[in-house]
């Protein structure tokens, strides 16, 4: 299975546990901190990996420690970076996260060159050969969303490339205007249950659904934390429960359901399997700290979803 990763790589600085930040210069012992590649497309590109698809991430970084940081670690992973954009003089996107004790996870973060992609970024035969276009971010991708990533969708669609997309963002209503061209060449739509309700402005995760459906997309799975996802689709809705395991952080889990879903979809599952076998992803992801965490491979994560 070859999927594009395209969007939002994000390095992350991680710290466990952080009950409070200390008032001054006060100081807090954690239990640990880790460093990782994350973001809608970078995270979702390691968990790919990982669960054994032949994964090429294209996003915008900069030329600073950071980037070769992010870069070295995707690689790592197994995860083509030949195709990432190099922004000289621009940071590289970023963000620390200190996780509460319930495995909360507030963000600090520092977009850098997030915003800069253009079309030029994104060689066309890659696409053409893809099995999947994942659009990881395209709420914080700027005028790559308007002016590019319409165009690079239907010639997706018109190559037989499946397309999916999550976001990044909360969002705001406005977007769903920004984001209807591209929604209307996109199969599959995941987001989580905040950013639906704030992209489309309606508080009920089904309703919210429907407004994506209406614009174009083919199905929506709205994952909603504890409580597994919701998937509506033409055959109506469904919902998938959630594993029950000691939450350590919930960094990653959405790009660990994408990742799951995607690889499931790709080796034949039914769309309700599929969506078991992001579930599972994600409930491996929320057991350690960051979004690289708790996955191994294949087999190990479907027989964590055989007997959990």
């Amino acid at each position: 299975m070859k999927v594009i990763c395209l969007g939002a790589h994000i390095l992350d600085i991680l710290g466990r546990p952080v009950p409070d930040i200390p008032p001054g210069q006060g100081r807090r012992v954690l239990d640990e901190i880790r460093i990782t590649a994350a973001g809608t497309a970078g995270g979702t590109a390691v968990d790919l990996a990982k669960l054994g698809a032949e994964v090429v991430s294209i996003g915008p970084v900069g030329d600073d420690v950071t980037g070769r940081l992010l870069l070295d670690l995707l690689a790592g992973h197994g995860v083509d970076v030949r195709h990432m954009a190099r922004r000289p003089g621009l940071a590289t996107p970023a963000t620390m996260l200190p996780i509460r004790p319930n495995g909360e996870r507030p963000a600090l973060h520092a977009p850098g060159a997030m915003a800069t992609l253009t079309a030029a970024d994104v060689d066309p035969d890659l696409v053409a050969a893809a099995d999947v276009l994942h659009i990881g971010g395209p709420d914080v991708l700027g005028d790559f969303t308007r002016d590019a990533l319409p165009d690079l969708l239907r010639f997706a669609a018109a190559h037989g490339t499946v397309v999916s997309m999550d976001l990044l963002s909360v969002g705001r209503p406005e977007l769903v205007d920004l984001l209807r061209p591209a929604w209307e060449q996109t199969g599959y739509l995941l987001p989580n249950d905040d950013q639906i309700r704030g992209v489309t402005g309606r508080d009920d995760v089904v309703d919210a659904a429907g407004v994506a459906r209406a614009a174009g997309v083919g199905t929506v799975i709205v994952t909603t934390g504890a409580d597994g996802c919701v998937i509506v689709d033409e055959d109506g809705v469904r919902r998938i429960p959630a594993f029950e395991v000691p939450v350590v952080d919930t960094t990653g889990c959405g790009d660990a359901f994408t990742a799951g879903f995607l690889v499931g979809l790709g080796s034949g599952r039914a769309l309700p399997d599929a969506a078991r076998l992001g579930t599972a992803a994600a409930a491996l992801v929320a057991q350690g700290l960051g979004s690289d965490a708790g996955i191994v491979d294949l087999p190990s994560t479907l027989a964590f979803g055989a007997v959990a």
